[in-house]
């Protein structure tokens, strides 16, 4: 299997004649068939021959039902949309989705379903026609002040929240260090309780480029997770000013100046500015503060200067979820929730395939014998508990209610997590991951040094490294607590830190904190064979239950182009095809060259060796979270 037709290509990475005598080919996949059926009978002509209609989307729970408020403080109330009128009266204001897949769409290739629905589709026009500038009915959009309208949802919605979360936006939060909040204590368990409260902090940056589809996409989200949720949810552009020491914290004039220089008129009044400054301020012993490496700094001021928040999403500008987003997120939420902490570290590594595991119960069921085995052999000892990694540190999460052994999987269970991501959490120590010796004071005095000559500080390491327990995920998109991000904020406040995507997750396991992987579906564009997928994906390196976490790991830097198939990972080109060809605009790949486009939508085209391909009209997509789809502008 692995000697296949290699091409004869001199400049390609990684290099198609370096692994012609080896047991492994990172480039196997290109080989691989294209799955085509996403495009192939694609469209809503199809739907409509088969009397399917489009009809507003509402997954959003019966906030004044008796059951809900059994649950939920307060009264729901409908609040006012874009357009000037109260969403339960303005059609216009709603997204709507076909009530069925169309024929053949294909199968989630990884990660399950969560409870999300996967039956309905959105065609371009129903998902993106509320937000568009160009519609018959378009409010003008740079007069539309989203600040004010969540600002007012919350303030008619205010009975379903506590005292301390009735804030409205605070744009120019200071730079001075707060006092530790203590409104987040354990909530009574009698009677309705207020509600949670998230912030979708969207991250940009001086000099980012904002497209038509930007703007859509952000529309989509302040109304759908905030004002269609009654305040559930408040959505921030977080913009990350270049001018390192420009004085927006104590100047408005100087802060309003760099707003309006790069921020459209549109999204102003939901805009925080902030700098690499105030994260040198309030973590100096750590040495280094470039966003590149500490990405959740500003994240962990965020939270201090906005405790009305319980959790915050670091949110990505170019990420597309296809669906409604408020559905997503809440479905992953309570999949979190539902987790129980045995064998959670150990689970949260390995990928779930269907067509190799079969269904979700029995991908569990597989799992947790194989860490059973494996701790049986003494190759392993599950995680239960905080894992400090000195006796100096304080775990800030909860002690284990009693052995591991005699929990029957219940500790953990109904309890919300710490920490989502959207991509496994393992362990890279033993892997070839570039940056798993990014690694800063835990060894006192020890952290890269990076220079002009080495920008990237390669070849740095201590043999003390080894001894630190620490997780990784990869891509930064993922749900924080106040109370994770309290203890990223005192490990940095200490001069601890690692590299951006190993340090979150590594906080969690030092401090006890529940962290859990949501394998949210995730499809290829290409027919993966099961064994191969799983072998790839969860290999092992001869190490039972050790997913991903040795020499052969899918995240060495040569073996990751495997992950370019996939309709999720930060170097895939898969999310942007799919996403254009949908938009109704032409894109080239591998399998159908250049393909898509209004005239391929209505007419097909006959590709050599596939056969007709469109013809049904605008393609229909389930709700899909696509990363990287960048510059969406043609």
């Amino acid at each position: 299997f692995i000697q296949w037709d290699r091409p004869n290509k001199g400049d390609h990475w990684p290099g198609y004649g370096d692994y012609v005598d080896k047991d492994y080919d990172p480039n196997r996949w290109e080989g691989l068939p294209m799955n085509v059926d996403y495009y192939r009978s694609n469209g809503i002509k199809q739907l409509q021959n088969m009397g399917v209609n489009a009809t507003v989307y509402n997954p959003y729970p019966d906030y004044n039902s008796s059951q809900y408020k059994k649950r939920w403080a307060g009264e729901y109330a409908s609040c006012k949309g874009p357009r000037g009128q109260t969403l339960d009266k303005s059609p216009e204001d709603l997204v709507k989705a076909w009530t069925q897949l169309p024929q053949n769409f294909p199968n989630i290739s990884v990660g399950t379903d969560l409870g999300i629905d996967l039956h309905s589709c959105f065609d371009r026009e129903s998902r993106y026609a509320p937000y568009d500038s160009s519609s018959a009915n378009a409010p003008n959009w740079e007069t539309v002040k989203w600040g004010q309208l969540q600002n007012e949802c919350l303030d008619k919605n205010k009975e379903r929240y506590g005292e301390h979360q009735r804030k409205p936006m605070q744009l120019r939060p200071s730079r001075t260090m707060p006092k530790d909040d203590d409104s987040a204590k354990a909530e009574s368990t009698a009677g309705p309780k207020p509600h949670h409260r998230t912030a979708i902090l969207i991250r940009t940056w001086e000099g980012y480029t904002y497209t038509e589809n930007d703007l859509q996409a952000i529309r989509s989200l302040v109304t759908e997770t905030s004002l269609l949720s009654g305040g559930e949810y408040q959505v921030y552009l977080f913009v990350n000013v270049k001018q390192r020491d420009a004085d927006i914290y104590d100047n408005e004039e100087t802060y309003n100046s760099i707003l309006h220089q790069v921020v459209p008129a549109e999204l102003r009044d939901i805009s925080v500015l902030w700098t690499e400054k105030v994260c040198e301020e309030w973590y100096p012993k750590v040495g280094d503060w470039q966003v590149y490496w500490m990405q959740f700094m500003p994240l962990q001021w965020f939270s201090k200067t906005h405790p009305e928040f319980d959790y915050i999403w670091n949110w990505e500008t170019d990420a597309r979820y296809t669906g409604n987003p408020y559905h997503f997120l809440e479905q992953v939420s309570y999949f979190a929730s539902k987790m129980p902490r045995k064998h959670l570290w150990e689970r949260n590594a390995r990928f779930y395939l269907p067509e190799s595991h079969g269904d979700y119960q029995s991908y569990l069921a597989d799992t947790d014998g194989a860490i059973v085995n494996a701790t049986k052999q003494g190759i392993m000892t599950p995680v239960w508990g905080a894992q400090p990694y000195a006796a100096t540190q304080i775990p800030l999460g909860p002690t284990p209610p009693g052995k591991q052994e005699d929990d029957d999987f219940a500790w953990g269970v109904d309890e919300q997590a710490d920490l989502i991501t959207l991509q496994p959490i393992w362990d890279p120590n033993e892997t070839q991951w570039s940056y798993r010796h990014k690694i800063w004071n835990f060894i006192p005095d020890v952290r890269p040094i990076f220079t002009a000559e080495n920008g990237a500080a390669e070849g740095f390491y201590h043999e003390g490294f080894e001894k630190i327990s620490r997780r990784v995920f990869i891509n930064t998109l993922a749900r924080f607590s106040k109370r994770m991000l309290h203890a990223m904020h005192e490990e940095n406040r200490e001069g601890r830190s690692m590299q951006a995507e190993m340090w979150p997750a590594t906080v969690a396991l030092q401090h006890g904190l529940k962290a859990v992987y949501a394998p949210h579906p995730i499809w290829s564009s290409h027919h993966w064979p099961a064994w191969y997928a799983d072998a790839i994906f969860n290999a092992d390196g001869g190490v039972p239950a050790r997913w991903s976490q040795q020499f052969d790991s899918a995240y060495a830097h040569d073996r990751e182009v495997n992950f370019k198939t996939w309709s999720w990972y930060y170097s895939t080109d898969f999310p942007r095809t799919l996403f254009w060809r949908w938009l109704g605009w032409e894109a080239e790949d591998a399998g159908l060259g250049s393909w898509g486009g209004k005239q391929d939508e209505e007419e097909g085209k006959e590709i050599r060796g596939i056969g007709m391909v469109g013809g049904e009209g605008k393609m229909c997509l389930p709700g899909m979270l696509l990363h990287p789809v960048k510059k969406v502008s043609r």
